[in-house]
């Protein structure tokens, strides 16, 4: 019942590389979150076990994610439909795109393996990113990591300290811009950053789950 109610309230979802699978799990799946994320930390629990990590020779992220994603879309994505946005990046003009609007189910699960594809990291070093509209498009976070909607007001979202509504707090002064997003300059991000690529253990990552989850509290009560 919670997740329909909220549902109902949001007009637009948009989401960049991992929060483009947040977001569409919302906008298609809302029921299906917990368990989500509970396939998320596994995958996670799978990283972590490779002597490299993700860069672990034989071991391809991109697999795990066309599996997960394929799992939690429904057959039919008609609610989809201008209402999630996927970030992605053009790799030969190095432009971002917001993508709205999916051809079918297969589009869309491209898109979504686009947004969170990193050059050597995904499918390794000879791998070939994924393809849309027959161009080749990378993670969308290196070119818009927080859409925000100029005609709508935006709840923005992120795992690092910035200026994102609902985020971490560093007390840094200093401010760094990437993917069109203000980051604090810290060595606390720079610490998240690494942990994105190479993430901790399960116990960890539900701590982080926890902060997100007051952060997110502190927030709604401020905005009452």
């Amino acid at each position: 019942m919670q997740e329909k109610e909220v549902g109902s309230k949001i007009d637009r979802v948009a989401g960049a590389s991992a929060g483009s699978l947040v977001a569409a799990v919302v906008v298609l799946a809302p029921e299906k979150l917990d368990s989500a994320i509970e396939t998320l930390y596994s995958m996670a629990d799978q990283v972590h076990a490779q002597p490299f990590g993700a860069m672990t020779s034989g071991y391809y992220l991109n697999d795990q994610l066309v599996k997960i994603i394929d799992e939690f879309l429904p057959k039919r994505i008609d609610n989809a439909q201008g209402k999630l946005h996927i970030s992605v990046t053009k790799r030969r003009k190095w432009e971002n795109v917001l993508i709205n609007k999916f051809e079918n189910r297969d589009h869309l699960i491209s898109c979504l393996l686009a947004s969170c594809y990193i050059p050597m990291y995904s499918t390794g070093y000879r791998g070939v990113p994924p393809k849309i509209n027959e161009e080749e498009c990378i993670d969308g976070g290196i070119t818009n990591n927080l859409p925000i909607f100029p005609d709508v007001p935006t709840i923005t979202c992120s795992p690092f300290s910035s200026q994102a509504d609902i985020c971490p707090y560093d007390p840094s002064t200093w401010n760094v811009m990437l993917g069109k997003q203000s980051f604090k300059a810290s060595g606390q991000n720079l610490f998240r950053g690494i942990r994105a690529l190479f993430p901790p253990n399960r116990h960890i990552l539900k701590e982080y789950y926890d902060m997100g989850y007051n952060d997110a509290d502190l927030f709604i009560r401020k905005e009452k």
